[in-house]
């Protein structure tokens, strides 16, 4: 199958793609150490303290540090959609790709699904998209794969392609996704 170079041979830019937010420091509440009060309030001659894990001490906690937290923005629908020509663009070149005609299973039994996967070479997690609803059979069979997920070709989003190592595609997912990417962004 001949696949369409706008949607599936687009640069690939990891600046649309990525974003991480694990960054992380402890609080007054989480650092460790006594709450309790270090010397009496008066009389000491000294500056009153509640407690020895305020941020000015040594070993003390980080006073409005960073926490992870949500980067989360609303995207433009063309930027969106290059990040979806860019991710299959990316599996494409890398040569992670697979397409069937349709993806029909003989039985809704999991062990079919497994030798098929072990056939595959150095794959981790697959991702099945398919075009129209999802057969019964094949959601019976990958229910008790935590490596195996499938999903509709109108499902199909940047951040379950980079979740999954293999994307395995029916035609019918292939040319509905062309299609929506060729159709005018509505406002």
């Amino acid at each position: 199958m001949v696949l369409d170079g706008d949607v599936f041979d687009v640069p690939i830019r990891k600046d649309i793609v990525h974003r991480v937010g694990t960054h992380s420091t402890k609080t007054i509440s989480e650092v460790s150490g006594t709450g309790r009060k270090p010397y009496k309030q008066k009389g000491t001659g000294r500056a009153r303290h509640g407690t020895l894990r305020g941020c000015q001490f040594r070993g003390g906690a980080t006073m409005h540090g960073p926490k992870p937290r949500s980067h989360a923005f609303k995207l433009q629908k063309k930027v969106r959609r290059l990040g979806l020509k860019i991710a299959l663009s990316a599996r494409t070149a890398e040569g992670k790709l697979c397409i069937f005609e349709d993806l029909e299973v003989p039985s809704h039994k999991t062990k079919n699904i497994v030798q098929y996967i072990k056939q595959m070479d150095d794959t981790k997690k697959v991702l099945l998209v398919d075009g129209g609803d999802i057969d019964k059979k094949l959601k019976l069979a990958t229910k008790n794969l935590h490596y195996v997920n499938v999903i509709p070709s109108i499902g199909l989003n940047v951040y379950s392609i980079l979740q999954h190592d293999t994307l395995v595609m029916t035609r019918d997912a292939i040319n509905r996704i062309v299609e929506r990417m060729h159709t005018p962004i509505s406002r």
